[in-house]
């Protein structure tokens, strides 16, 4: 019988043989072992390529092989879909396969190939950090696009989603910052360093919240020469890399300015106490350091036509110097991107054009303290959730009609009522947040208590028994307790317009207008009634809910028209730990991925599904003797030996078109079968065949 224990322990019992692909029907599930296996070289590729799946083992390659295969045989668009929590081997597994698909490309342009594999440690450095559950952990999520014109690859596209911006100005204990700053001060000279005011990590503030800042085995200076040389091959001239260094010291230096309190008038103030700071940034951003001084101490506002300096106190003074350095970092992150787009997809979207897709986002998050951030990534996990359960029941209803047997409707668990607590209108609870954003006199308890109101009727939501800041929202995972403070915070994440007209008035074109390109597109331009000439509008400026549900909203439109893939990886134990397979960690992964429920389904419909000739290649013994004649047809010799198992049985298989179609309770038979059959069924009933067990019972 097929259930959570059988898959576990078949999984369990292929790890320990070093075996850590396995498939579930088309999907391919990978328990990440924490070490590197010699299962990836050109050797494996040219064994891969080309061959249907089922056919080897079960491998990545193989899922490569098959989209590969497919987009060029019937010209359409493929997606592999890489999900599972931070830790489970998404981010590999994304470069290993685009390492496959540059392998068997059949490209004589080897230049935009590398151009495309060096993108990935460009953008690691940058959007990668350590956690506590991964040493490099993406910190966000990436829908990476590889064009292909008649099986060449022609270009390839990158959109990054929800980059963490809390991480650059703080981290939890054991945590880093992004990558690249420790790899820049590591691999720096002394002399290149005091180019620009740097000093080592455990001296910037935001770089030693979380204590050590070294990684056992990880270069730091050797990741730096990679990724100055994937700058050189993406074409990154020598002053833009110039200004990405400056900025990165200039985000240190930010962190090391302080501020000491006065007194002027019965009001705190604040005065800036590291004027060094203030100059090596000025120096290096290129801009007025009065100006930034005073945007640092001070809030500018215009009333009719007069400008007003109201000046912080030192909690806002704090506020205001993490956001110019969140500000400055996302800036440049996104610059990143559309630079290496700018390089690798130069391309038109011609209709002789196929792409093949690779989605790598962040997994499901359940921590001690759940916040905006956890509530969004969530809410994206829902949203894939449900674009696989559709994918997954629309390949049941098709297996059906395609094999032309009788079939019910079969229920599934849908999650559709999570999604729209979460993001329907009027009043789901991003939308209610996004309301009280826009109101003037609204707080994070005022936020709260709208949620309340709106959904204490929904079985879906609940609030605490006390009046603590935080609601709870059951999950496709389960339920989850999110606090609500600072949301109305991160959800502006606003950046002062004063701000960004000073970095627009940079010197440094690079950084100018990196902020011009943010600013207009704050802006909108409408015909005035009454004199018919364009008139300059500032919207409200979009929340980062609405943008990310929009983005959200987009992909999973973009992956609907496409044919999807999925690979669920599978984080074996808690401490990162080479070969340890843990039961119950497995298994929570194994609940809340859906692989579970997708077993389900297909057990009760007809979950053994075995084409004609091996069907009859297993079986025919069963038929005692009986001698199958030249020339019979498949369908008679499948039904002649389904038969022999006695009218008691007739209800529990179909023959369908090309495939025989049973309830598991078939395999009883084994008691009729001569001994290697008997030993092969048992395999399967005990769940440790190579990899095809899965792959047997549920496709």
């Amino acid at each position: 019988d097929l259930n959570e224990h059988s898959i576990l322990k078949n999984l369990r019992v292929r790890y320990d043989r070093e075996l850590i692909y396995t498939y579930t029907g088309s999907i391919l599930v990978a328990v990440n072992p924490y070490k590197m296996f010699n299962i990836y070289g050109l050797d494996m590729v040219k064994k891969y390529e080309g061959r249907p799946l089922g056919e080897l083992p079960p491998h990545l390659f193989a899922i490569g092989s098959v989209s590969y295969s497919k987009m060029m045989k019937d010209s359409e668009n493929q997606v592999l879909v890489i999900s599972g929590e931070s830790g489970a081997g998404k981010t590999e597994s994304t470069k290993l396969i685009m390492q496959y698909l540059a392998a068997v490309n059949k490209s004589g342009n080897n230049l935009i190939t590398e151009q495309i594999l060096e993108a990935n440690p460009l953008l690691e450095s940058f959007g990668n950090a350590k956690t506590i559950r991964n040493d490099n952990s993406s910190r966000f999520g990436k829908y990476i696009e590889v064009f292909f014109k008649s099986g060449s690859i022609v270009g390839a596209r990158t959109s990054e989603y929800l980059l963490e911006k809390s991480r650059i100005v703080t981290q939890a204990p054991e945590e880093r910052n992004y990558h690249v700053f420790y790899e820049m001060l590591e691999a720096l000279t002394d002399e290149q360093k005091s180019k620009y005011g740097l000093q080592t990590a455990p001296k910037y503030f935001y770089l030693n919240q979380g204590g050590s800042s070294l990684i056992p085995g990880r270069d730091d200076a050797d990741n730096y020469q990679k990724l100055m040389a994937a700058m050189d091959i993406l074409k990154f001239n020598h002053q833009e890399q110039e200004t990405i260094k400056k900025i990165l010291a200039s985000v240190l230096h930010l962190g090391n300015i302080f501020f000491a309190t006065v007194t002027v008038n019965n009001n705190d103030t604040v005065q800036l106490g590291s004027d060094a700071e203030i100059k090596w940034i000025s120096y290096m951003l290129e801009l007025s350091d009065e100006w930034l001084k005073q945007a640092l101490t001070s809030k500018v506002t215009e009333a009719r036509g007069d400008r007003i300096s109201t000046p912080y106190n030192l909690e806002q003074a704090l506020d205001a110097r993490d956001a110019v350095a969140k500000a400055l970092y996302c800036r440049m992150f996104s610059w990143l991107v559309e630079r290496v787009n700018y390089i690798i997809c130069k391309i038109e979207r011609e209709k002789s054009t196929t792409s093949l897709a690779v989605l790598d986002i962040f997994g499901f998050e359940d921590f001690h303290l759940n916040s905006f951030e956890q509530l969004c990534i969530n809410y994206a996990n829902e949203t894939l959730q449900y674009f696989f359960n559709q994918h997954i029941f629309r390949l049941e209803q098709k297996e059906y009609v395609k094999e032309k047997i009788k079939w019910e409707h079969i229920e599934f668990k849908d999650n559709q009522p999570t999604i729209d607590l979460i993001s329907a209108k009027p009043v789901g609870i991003l939308h209610t947040l996004d309301d009280e954003c826009n109101l003037p006199q609204s707080t994070d308890k005022s936020f709260l208590e709208k949620c309340h109101f709106n959904h204490s009727g929904n079985g879906l939501y609940d609030k605490p028994r006390m009046s603590d800041p935080e609601f709870f929202i059951v999950h496709y995972a389960g339920k989850i307790k999110y606090n609500v403070q600072h949301f109305l915070e991160k959800n502006k994440d606003t950046l002062r317009s004063d701000v960004i007209e000073l970095m627009c008035e940079s010197k440094n074109k690079m950084i100018a207008q990196m902020f011009k390109d943010h600013r207009d597109r704050l802006i909108t331009k409408t015909l005035s009634k009454t004199t018919g000439l364009l008139v300059t509008k500032k919207p409200r400026t979009p929340t980062v809910a609405a943008n990310f549900t929009e983005s959200l909203l987009s992909l999973i439109d973009t992956m609907s028209r496409c044919n999807p893939y999925f690979v669920r990886c599978i984080k074996p134990n808690a401490s990162k730990a080479p070969m340890v397979f843990e039961d119950i960690v497995v298994l929570d992964q194994l609940r809340y991925s859906g692989m579970l429920e997708t077993i389900r389904i297909r057990k009760i419909g007809y979950p053994i599904r075995i084409k004609f000739p091996h069907f009859i290649e297993r079986y025919h013994c069963l038929m005692k003797g009986r001698e199958i004649k030249t020339g019979q047809v498949p369908w008679d010799i499948c039904k002649l030996i389904l038969q022999t198992q006695g009218p008691e049985h007739k209800d529990e298989y179909q023959i369908g078109a090309t495939k025989s179609i049973t309830f598991s309770k078939f395999v009883k038979a084994r008691r009729y079968l001569h001994e290697p059959s008997r030993r092969y069924l048992q395999t399967v009933m005990d769940g440790a065949h190579t990899g095809q067990v899965l792959q047997d019972v549920t496709f």
